[in-house]
C-alpha cells in the first residue's frame, strides 16, 4: 500500500506519487518520481492495477504480460517501460512519462475550431506511427524467435504527440505476442476501440495487418478532421467498419493529393490480402508523399503547431480572424461571426478572452474533387530550386473585408478589438 508521510507526500516503494493522470477499468496512472540509487530523480508514469482487477487472475495475468512485453520494447516512438513488480499486493508498471496531447485530443480540437491539420505534419506523425509498428511487428526474443506482436488497440487515444515533437505509441496492454500467447481471445470477443477494429478481427482473424487498418482510419481522420466509423453506439460503429461506403479524405479536404488518397484507401481495404502488408511498406509510401510536398517538418515545428492549436487565442474571434488573414486567398476569405460574441466584446473592450467561438457545425460534404474545385483551393507554391514554400500575400479583397469587419466592431462598441485589427489593414 502507498504510505503518506507527515509532510503529506505519498510514497509507493521507491516512488513518490503525485497527481492522477488517468484511470480505466483495470488500472490507474499517476505522475510519479523514481528515486535512483545515485540520488537522482526521474519523472515517470506509474500504472497500478486497481483492487477489483487484482482479484481477477485473468486481469493480473494480462497486466503482468503487458509489463513483460513492454520491457522488450526499446524504440524512440514507443513509450518505454522501466520496472514491473508488486508492492504490498499492488501490481505496478513504471514507464515513460510522455507529456503532450493525444491524437484523439488533437482531432477533437481540430473539429471544435474547424481547422485542418497541415498535410506535412499529418504525414510525419503517420510515418512515426509506422516506424513504431514496424519495430513491434518484427521484434524477436533473446533466442531470435519472432514475437509476432500485434498491438490490437492502435487508436488516437494511444498515440501521444510529445512536447518534444516526437510521436509515442502507448498502451500495449492488450497487445498479443502471437507466437507466445498463452491465452487466445475468446470466440465472439475482440479487444480494442470499436471504431478502429479491422473487419477480419471482428470475425476472429488477427495479424499485424489489423494494426495497419487502424493506421488507415487514423490517417483518414487526421486529414478529414472528422471521425470515420466511430459513433456513440458501439454495435453501429462495428457495422460501419464492415459496411460503410468509405470516400477518400480529399472529399472533405481538397488539399489532400490524389496519391495520398490512394495510400489511405489501400490501408482501409476490408480484405487484409488487398491491404498494405507491412508497416514498412506503408511508411515508405507515406514518406514519399511527404518529401514531394516540401521539407520534412522539424520536431519544434510539430510541437509549436500542437501548442498553438490548444492556445486560448484559438477560442477568440480575433484569433479566428488572424488565422484567416494568414491564409493566402486567390479570391476571398469567408468568416463567420457569432453576434453574441460581438456583444460580449463590446461590454469588455479590453478583455477578449471571454469571446466564445462561433457554434461548431458539422463540416459540409463538398462535391468530389474536380478541376473547378481544385482551382478554387489555394495551394502554397514550392520553389523547385530551394524547396522553400512561397506564400501569396492577401489581396485587396481581404482588406475590403477587414474594413467591413472594423465597421461592424466599431458599431458594436468593440473599440479595442477594432484597434488591434486595424493594424493588419495598414
Amino acid at each position: 500500500m502507498a504510505r503518506v508521510t507527515p509532510q503529506g507526500v505519498v510514497e509507493f516503494g521507491a516512488y513518490t506519487v503525485y497527481e492522477q493522470l488517468g484511470v480505466g477499468g483495470m488500472a490507474s496512472v499517476h505522475r510519479a518520481e523514481s528515486r535512483e540509487p545515485d540520488g537522482t530523480r526521474r519523472q515517470i508514469a506509474l500504472k497500478r492495477l486497481l483492487p477489483h482487477a487484482a482479484a481477477n487472475s485473468e486481469s493480473v495475468r494480462a497486466f503482468v504480460d503487458e509489463g513483460r512485453l513492454a520491457s522488450h520494447l526499446h524504440h524512440p516512438n514507443v513509450a518505454q517501460a522501466y520496472d514491473l513488480g508488486r508492492i504490498d499486493g499492488t501490481y505496478f508498471i513504471a514507464m515513460d512519462l510522455v507529456l503532450g496531447p493525444t491524437l484523439g485530443q488533437i482531432i477533437r480540437r481540430c473539429i471544435e475550431i474547424e481547422r485542418k491539420m497541415p498535410i506535412r505534419i499529418a504525414l510525419h506523425l503517420l510515418v512515426q506511427m509506422c516506424d513504431a509498428l514496424d519495430y513491434a511487428h518484427n521484434l524477436r526474443d533473446a533466442d531470435g524467435v519472432p514475437l509476432d506482436i500485434v498491438h490490437r488497440d492502435v487508436s488516437p487515444a494511444n498515440v501521444i504527440v510529445s512536447n518534444t515533437g516526437i510521436v509515442k505509441l502507448v498502451d500495449f496492454g492488450i497487445a498479443k505476442a502471437m507466437s507466445r500467447a498463452r491465452n487466445h481471445t475468446k470466440v465472439g470477443f475482440v479487444k480494442g476501440k470499436v471504431g478502429y477494429i479491422a473487419p477480419e478481427y471482428q470475425k476472429g482473424k488477427l495479424d499485424a495487418r489489423a494494426d495497419l487498418f487502424a493506421v488507415g482510419v487514423i490517417a483518414h481522420e487526421l486529414l478529414a478532421s472528422q471521425k470515420l466509423f466511430q459513433v456513440d453506439n458501439d454495435l453501429e460503429s462495428l457495422r460501419r467498419v464492415r459496411e460503410l461506403e468509405v470516400h477518400p479524405p480529399s472529399r472533405w479536404n481538397a488539399e489532400v493529393p490524389s496519391d495520398l488518397d490512394d495510400i489511405v484507401m489501400l490501408a482501409l481495404r476490408r480484405d487484409p490480402e488487398e491491404r498494405w502488408q507491412t508497416a514498412a511498406a506503408l511508411r515508405v509510401a507515406l514518406h514519399n508523399v511527404a518529401t514531394s510536398l516540401g521539407p520534412i517538418p522539424t520536431r519544434s515545428e510539430i510541437r509549436d503547431w500542437a501548442e498553438a492549436l490548444f492556445s486560448p487565442s484559438e477560442h477568440s474571434m480575433l484569433g479566428r480572424v488572424i488565422s484567416a488573414l494568414e491564409t493566402p486567398s486567390s479570391s476571398s476569405i469567408q468568416l463567420s461571426f457569432d453576434a453574441s460574441a460581438i456583444d460580449r466584446s463590446a461590454r469588455s473592450a479590453f478583455d477578449i478572452s471571454d469571446v466564445a467561438p462561433a457554434p461548431v457545425r458539422p463540416p459540409p460534404v463538398p462535391p468530389p474533387r474536380s478541376a473547378s474545385v481544385q482551382a478554387a483551393v489555394p495551394r502554397p507554391m514550392i520553389d523547385l530550386d530551394t524547396g522553400v514554400t512561397v506564400t501569396q500575400a492577401p489581396e485587396a479583397s481581404t482588406h475590403l473585408l477587414l474594413l467591413a469587419v472594423l465597421c461592424l466592431l466599431t458599431m458594436a462598441g468593440g473599440a479595442a478589438v477594432a484597434a488591434q485589427l486595424s493594424a493588419f489593414v495598414r
